[in-house]
Parts: structure tokens; sequence; C-alpha cells
């Protein structure tokens, strides 16, 4: 036998076992399973306020993040219709997650505090019910736009998919510079969503508001429309 020959199989050895250790710490310990689709649900956030008048902003929210994930085509991204079903449920993430075909959750739950947003944020592997990452935000009422941009790309981050350049423009496009304007679109939003006649009538005035503070502010237009259709 080779003395040298056998001294250079050990530190191979040695190289290769150290590799193996660091890759299977590096798979243990990353956020989300590389093997699950990465199909994501957001659930309807939560109101943390005795202020039931905030329920509109918490929403507002929930589906700015909804929308902003479905930019990323990398993601299949639940609908809003079938994550709404699930509002008041009692039912578990996996009983969920089998349901939805989901193998991720985003629950969220916030208040305003004068003009400031406090937002929770956190995510949840489905099948196993595993928590994956959670973040406070806290941001003025003001910035609430960057806000939206920001919660989108951190969950993109985490279970680890890539945004395309193409798709960063779409989530950091703001249809409105107005904060009052776009308040306003978020109240007529929440009672769009209501989804009664009454409702209906009562959002056209909030749509107008939107409008009278931004007149190029085009999702406040659509949504006026589909209320008068």
């Amino acid at each position: 036998s080779n003395p040298a020959k056998g001294r250079v199989m050990t530190a191979l050895s040695v190289t290769l076992i150290v590799f193996i250790a660091i890759a299977v710490f590096y798979f243990s310990n990353s956020t989300g399973s590389p093997s699950l689709e990465k199909s994501i649900a957001v659930l309807p956030f939560i109101n943390d306020s005795n202020d039931s008048t905030n329920v509109y902003l918490i929403n507002g929210l929930m589906e700015s993040t909804l929308n902003n994930l479905y930019q990323i085509k990398e993601l299949k991204v639940i609908s809003r219709t079938s994550a709404e079903k699930y509002r008041n449920t009692t039912k578990s993430i996996p009983e969920m997650s089998k349901e939805l075909n989901a193998n991720y959750f985003v629950e969220g739950s916030g208040q305003k505090i004068d003009e400031n947003i406090v937002l929770n944020i956190q995510l949840i592997e489905g099948p196993t019910d595993r928590h994956l990452w959670a973040k406070q935000y806290r941001r003025r009422a003001s910035d609430i736009f960057d806000l939206q941009q920001e919660i989108a790309k951190d969950i993109a981050k985490e279970i680890q998919v890539i945004i395309t350049p193409e798709e960063e423009k779409k989530i950091e496009k703001k249809y409105t510079k107005s904060v009052i304007a776009y308040d306003y679109f978020l109240k007529g939003k929440a009672l769009f969503y209501v989804g009664t006649g009454e409702s209906l009538q009562e959002s056209i005035p909030y749509f107008k508001k939107a409008i009278n503070e931004d007149e190029e502010f085009g999702l406040a237009y659509a949504n006026a429309a589909m209320v008068y259709y």
C-alpha cells in the first residue's frame, strides 16, 4: 500500500463527509421544503383593533398581498373567493391545505393606531402545519404602498421564489399617489365585497371621492363601473 495515496484518499473522504454535512444542515434549516409545489393561500386577515371601522384597511392589506403575489408566475396563488370561505373556520391548516391544494399559507392580523399601522404576518407550511416565518411590520399609514410591496417580497423570499424584474415592476406599481384617495377606495371596495344591493349603492360615493382626490385613479373608475353594471 502507498502511504501517500492513503493520505490522499483519507483527505478526500473527510472533504466529502464535510460537504454532505453542510448540505444536510443547509436543507434542514431552509425555510420552505424545496420539494413542495409553490402553491399559496392568503387567509383573511384579522382586525386586532377594538375599532371595527378599521376592518376595511386590514382587508385591503390582505387583498393587496394577494394581488402582489398573483404577479409572480412561479407561484400558484389560491383565489380570494376560495380563501374567504375560511374566514371563521375551525379547520386546521393541514385540512385547509388538502381542500385548497395549497402548500403554504399566509396568516395576518393588524390594527391601525392613530396614524400608524401594526401588521403581523406569518408563513405556515400547509401539510405539516410547520411555522416557517413571522414578522411584525410597523409603518406610518402614509407608507401603506411601500408596506404592501415589502410583504409580498418577503413572502416570496422565504419560500424561495424568484421575482423577475418585470414582475417586480408590477408589484411596485402604485395605482395612485394619494393616500387619501386610496383610503376612500378601500372603504368602497369593502362594501363592494359585501355584495348586497344596499352595500353596492353605499360603495359608489367612496369610489367617487377617490376619483375626486385623484382623477387618474383607474382602479376607482373600474370598480365604480362594476358596481353600476
